[in-house]
């Protein structure tokens, strides 16, 4: 119950922090390696902004959680704490741990409030909150931490557009070289899934962005191929 009360407390002040405007959203980002202990109840931990564009301020509060993709099927709360020092591009969180024998690790997930300067908010600024990014099937990214600066509705559209086009191109490659595989569960429950990559829509890729948004706990924090839209165990399971 006390652990309760204080991820309660610790959550409301990260939505209720000052130390920025109130235009500002709850941002996730990946913790890197640096992780020190500062006594057996307090961990700092360190993030990094991809330039000196975008700041995060001096004491503001920091959430850690556990990121999926590190093996962890619990994503539960690891502490909370605020940022006690920065150095360049990178900030450093002090983070009273809830239980002194779980510890953060790298690429475990630190939720805090941020003031992106974005003009349009759609799809792809909600996947960079998220910490989610996509890439092609030849590797790259389609879009990184940067994008929604400068992102309208109609360039967004044309990522989305490429995030299809690597789609088919991918079914295509696959079916050529792999025997093809039924689809089980979903909107495409019984459809074989190389020639179903083939005739994917921009709607099927937004209403899987739309889940992400929504649902983030197992894709917050990573780079996936977006080819892996329709693979068993991607939106099959979770459409229908």
């Amino acid at each position: 119950m006390n652990k309760l009360i204080v991820t309660l407390i610790a959550f409301l002040c990260l939505v209720n922090a000052n130390a920025q405007t109130n235009n500002a959203d709850v941002f996730i980002f990946p913790i890197t390696n640096y992780i020190t202990a500062a006594n057996d109840s307090i961990t700092v931990v360190q993030v990094e902004m991809p330039n000196s564009t975008f700041v995060l301020e001096e004491k503001q509060m920091g959430l850690v959680k556990h990121n999926f993709s590190n093996n962890k099927t619990d994503t539960a709360n690891i502490g909370w704490g605020r940022c006690q020092l920065i150095k360049g591009n990178y900030y450093y969180f002090g983070i009273r741990l809830y239980n002194k024998s779980i510890k953060p690790v790298a690429s475990d997930l630190l939720y805090t409030k941020f003031n992106y300067p974005a003009k349009y908010k759609g799809r792809l600024y909600n996947l960079v909150k998220k910490a989610v990014y996509f890439e092609r099937v030849t590797e790259g990214k389609f879009y990184d931490f940067e994008t929604p600066l400068s992102l309208t509705e109609t360039n967004e559209q044309s990522i989305i557009d490429s995030l299809v086009a690597d789609i088919k191109f991918t079914g295509k490659a696959m079916k050529a070289q792999m025997d093809e595989q039924t689809i089980k569960g979903g909107i495409f429950d019984g459809k074989q899934l190389f020639e179903t990559m083939q005739v994917i829509t921009a709607d099927n890729v937004k209403d899987f962005i739309d889940y992400v948004i929504v649902r983030p706990s197992k894709y917050a924090g990573h780079t996936w191929k977006i080819s892996k839209l329709l693979q068993p165990g991607w939106l099959v399971k979770h459409q229908g």
